[in-house]
């Protein structure tokens, strides 16, 4: 916010999504691009971060983990053990899971969208 004024809406047509602070697994029809749901990871164990994916899983949906720092140094931050654990249970599951960018999932939920 800018005083009274949501900075967003101005800038809004310059990204193709924007990450938002509520969790939640939504379908693809139900999410709102300009507020994306994410969880924050904030010293989250691997066995925390994988119950979400599977929680998403289970849903038909997608998560979006928040931290701003692998192993310290940042105060949204996740242990280098804990995520490295995350990582080999994301590539042992990589046929049944797809990881990718939020701006590669926001591009294909809106093609998907639009058919």
């Amino acid at each position: 916010m800018i005083r009274d004024t949501l900075f967003y809406k101005y800038s809004e047509q310059e990204f193709v999504c924007a990450r938002g602070v509520e969790t939640g697994y939504l379908p693809m029809d139900k999410v709102d691009l300009s507020n994306v749901n994410a969880f924050a990871a904030i010293g989250s164990t691997a066995e925390q971060m994988i119950e979400q994916v599977k929680n998403a899983e289970k849903a038909g949906s997608f998560v979006v983990f928040i931290f701003h720092g692998v192993g310290g140094e940042h105060s949204l931050n996740v242990d280098l053990e804990e995520h490295r654990k995350l990582l080999e249970y994301l590539k042992k599951n990589e046929g049944n899971i797809w990881v990718a960018t939020m701006v590669d999932v926001a591009k294909y939920i809106s093609e998907v969208s639009e058919q």
